[in-house]
């Protein structure tokens, strides 16, 4: 494992196997302006390559699911992941045709009360991490270990 920071606390709720991702950042980093209204000084928030060494899911006690974690950044089709963190499947979609999108990392956990599967993953990226939870119901909270993933910048100029 190499020497990442802790991407701790991440909550995902459930979506449909075709539904919306969530583009991934530490919890502790500031959402920053829409880069498509930013103005110099502004806070942007942006996702970038780097390697997911560790992952860890956690259950909300009641309901299983799959984990998808995926290469992705989704301000290349269009989505603003700087003040919010949506990826719609429409744009994996096109991202996925451009060669622009992979998934890294998928499992499927059961439900158990206080469960936590834990796997490491030393996986590179290109774009960014993105996630979704397809279940029928419920919740999951993702504590990740990243190395790089994604930097806080000001616009300039």
């Amino acid at each position: 494992m190499g020497c990442g920071q802790a991407w701790s606390g991440i909550s995902l709720s459930f979506v449909a196997s075709n539904g919306d991702l969530t583009q991934l950042y530490p919890t502790w980093f500031t959402a920053g302006v829409d880069k498509a209204t930013a103005v110099n000084g502004d806070l942007i928030r942006k996702p970038t390559g780097g390697v997911l060494d560790f992952i860890q899911i956690q259950t909300d006690g009641t309901n299983g699911g799959i984990i998808e974690i995926w290469d992705i950044n989704g301000e290349m089709a269009g989505a603003n992941v700087s003040s919010a963190t949506t990826i719609t499947n429409a744009e994996l979609v096109i991202l996925q045709n451009l060669g622009k999108a992979k998934l890294l990392y998928s499992q499927n956990f059961t439900a158990t009360a206080g469960a936590a599967t834990p796997a490491a993953a030393d996986r590179v990226f290109s774009y960014g991490l993105a996630a979704r939870f397809v279940a029928a119901a419920g919740a999951c909270q993702l504590n990740l270990v990243v190395n790089g993933g994604a930097y806080l910048t000001q616009k300039v100029g």
